[in-house]
């Protein structure tokens, strides 16, 4: 009764520890916690045995045998918590026979003094080779630290056999003892290398348990009279625990602290993207912003490294800018990307894996490497949406090599950019469509301005015109009827601009739409055909089979085609390289034209429309021809993009709703 209070106190404190770490395991659960559980049990065992413990007959060999094993089998299973393989379940599983088998087996021969050496040699060999093996096989690639483990058991089990094969076990129970409580001060400042109290602690006291068991040999020993305080020897177990216990709650704080962090971030992140936002949808133009849009997102997320790509009129894509990139890598960034299309970027995304609603992550497999040349091993692609389904440009984000992120904070960082890239893909449309209202707006008005001067300038064009002729009928002389010609010459080119204007005003909506494009376009290159020989024009014509009726008016189209032809015909007179290109394809239920010349470009994109705005020597151009062909295909349900290519010449792109067929009638008697 007298060892039991003597142990009750460490006793109650072991139980307690226990507790704590059941509880611990339903807060933070894992195998390496699950294990120390387990250790701390079995030392509560050994100490709770030696309270009972009568040292007398066969029940105080069982006891003993239970207190010893206990003990080492404790020392194992940290041992096991503290390696690589202890959440491998499999690995951890194969250690754990491997080391607490021959364990168990040794302590229980060794109280009961069989003289069963060969075999008890053989159980101390498994253990301490067993654990050179791990120790050389359970890291990636073997370290110095790894090799020095691995010489120490090797030698210590030479030993602790050489020993056990003469009759002596109480060598290899200390070595064991020893080994497995010393070799967790190692490994687990191997696996925690931080200098905090915890850590400390649980390093210093599992050294220090481990000294315990050859220290107590010498004084018993070299001092066998010496009077010492059992429990003294009980202090590093203390230690170790309550170390673990701190170490624990250090992790929980540096839990709690990064989850902080990535709240102060998220919220800095959406603090900078709404105020970018803000600014876009106030009217501010999206290419001003790129840089600083791009630097908020390094800035206020894990990604070290961003690009922003716009697309251009014809489907091409350009740098808006970048962050994270050095000056020669920018410069080689821009290089490459002018080869990069929208078509690119929807092909990457079908290629890569959908992270959120509309991101993707585009491996160097996938070609991600190859387009953004943001990442080494991967990118995130965040395409620009609008409402209406247009790509408008992408997002690139990538990780520095080597990085590794947090799934949820990544996913949480993703969401947030993919809210920005859809702001911008509206604010971008709006802002085309924005343009597109000012100009319609600007050509409505002056088309009722112009029809009004128009209605008003023709009737005294008509007296004009025809006393024009009557005095050409009626003056003598040949130098007063050359100028009686001029003037009559003069009259009808007013004429002719006057119903240019009238054209450009007129509002009409034929209920019959059906153009052939094909036979328009050759109407109309026979038209100029004279010209175009004359200044030796290459024309290039690729219009795919089969294209459909387009649902526009055959006169308008030719006047649509006749002008576009004579700016391309003028624009290429000067050049060097003298080539007109035009291409008609069908997509779905749309026809898209495009007519590339080889001139110098259009000298203001955002002037090209307005009606008398013209860059042509004065006499050759009234500056109403692009405005004409803006409102025809306006009045058709088309669009009209205009747009320089580099290094030089023009584009015009056309797209015009193509014509439905009507279903058959079928006539019955």
């Amino acid at each position: 009764m007298s060892s039991l209070l003597d142990k009750l106190p460490t006793i109650l404190v072991l139980f307690v520890l226990v507790g704590i770490f059941l509880s611990l395991r339903k807060h933070a659960p894992s195998a390496r916690i699950r294990l120390w559980t387990y250790a701390w049990a079995l030392i509560f065992l050994h100490f709770f045995i030696q309270a009972f413990e009568t040292h007398t007959g066969t029940l105080e060999n069982i006891l003993e045998s239970i207190d010893i094993g206990a003990l080492e089998l404790s020392g194992v299973v940290f041992v096991v918590s503290m390696t690589h393989v202890v959440e491998d379940r499999k690995k951890r599983l194969t250690m754990l026979a491997v080391l607490a088998l021959p364990t168990a087996f040794h302590a229980v021969t060794a109280v009961f003094d069989w003289h069963i050496y060969g075999l008890m040699a053989l159980a101390l060999g498994t253990i301490f080779f067993g654990g050179v093996v791990f120790a050389l096989r359970s890291l990636p690639r073997v370290k110095p630290y790894a090799i020095g483990i691995a010489v120490i058991l090797a030698v210590s089990g030479v030993w602790s056999i050489h020993s056990q094969l003469h009759g002596n076990a109480d060598l290899g129970i200390n070595a064991i003892l020893t080994l497995t409580f010393g070799l967790c001060g190692i490994l687990y400042w191997k696996r925690f290398p931080r200098p905090s109290p915890g850590v400390i602690t649980v390093t210093g006291g599992f050294l220090t348990w481990g000294a315990v068991f050859p220290a107590g040999a010498l004084v018993a020993h070299f001092a066998p009279k010496l009077q010492m305080n059992p429990e003294l020897w009980n202090v590093p177990k203390f230690f170790v625990a309550f170390g673990m216990i701190l170490a624990l709650i250090e992790d929980k704080s540096g839990v709690i602290e990064r989850a902080n962090e990535r709240e102060r971030a998220a919220n800095r992140l959406l603090l900078q993207l709404s105020q970018i936002t803000s600014r876009l949808l106030a009217g501010s133009d999206p290419a001003d912003l790129c840089g600083e849009i791009t630097a908020a997102v390094t800035d206020a997320t894990s990604f070290p490294r961003a690009a922003l790509f716009l697309a251009r009129d014809d489907r091409s894509l350009r740098l808006g800018g970048c962050t994270g990139f050095s000056l020669a890598e920018k410069s080689r960034f821009e290089e490459r990307s002018k080869a990069w299309t929208i078509e690119k970027v929807k092909e990457l995304c079908k290629q890569g894996t959908q992270l959120g609603n509309n991101s993707f992550l585009i491996r160097s497999a996938d070609g991600g490497a190859g387009f953004g040349a943001v990442a080494a091993e991967h990118e995130v692609l965040v395409p620009l949406v609008s409402w209406r389904g247009s790509h408008l440009g992408c997002l690139c984000l990538g990780a520095a090599s080597g990085t590794e992120h947090s799934a949820a904070n990544e996913t949480a960082e993703i969401m947030k950019l993919e809210v920005l890239a859809s702001d911008l893909a509206v604010t971008i449309e709006n802002s085309r469509l924005h343009h597109q209202l000012v100009r319609s707006e600007k050509l409505a008005a002056l088309g009722q301005l112009v029809a009004g001067v128009a209605h008003e300038l023709n009737n005294p064009l008509t007296g004009i015109l025809g006393y024009a002729d009557l005095l050409s009928e009626e003056v003598e002389g040949q130098k007063a009827a050359k100028r009686v010609e001029k003037l009559g010459a003069e009259a009808r080119r007013m004429k002719r601009i006057v119903d240019g204007l009238l054209r450009f005003a007129r509002q009409n909506n034929p209920a019959a739409r059906a153009a052939d494009f094909e036979a328009a376009l050759h109407d109309v290159i026979q038209l100029r055909e004279f010209h175009i020989r004359k200044l030796g024009v290459h024309m290039d014509v690729h219009v795919a089979p089969d294209l459909p009726r387009i649902s526009i008016g055959e006169d308008e189209l030719k006047q649509v085609l006749l002008n576009i032809l004579n700016n391309a015909i003028d624009a290429v007179e000067e050049s060097a390289q003298r080539s007109i290109s035009i291409f008609a394809t069908r997509q779905g239920d749309r026809v898209f034209l495009r007519f590339d010349d080889s001139g110098p470009g259009f000298s203001d994109l955002n002037r090209a429309f307005d009606p008398f705005f013209t860059t042509k020597p004065v006499g050759k151009g009234t500056g109403l021809g692009l405005s004409i062909c803006y409102g025809i295909i306006q009045e058709a349900g088309g669009e009209i993009v205009l747009s320089n290519k580099q290094p030089f010449g023009a584009s015009i792109s056309l797209e015009f709703p193509a014509t439905v067929a009507e279903p058959a009638v079928l006539l019955t008697a």
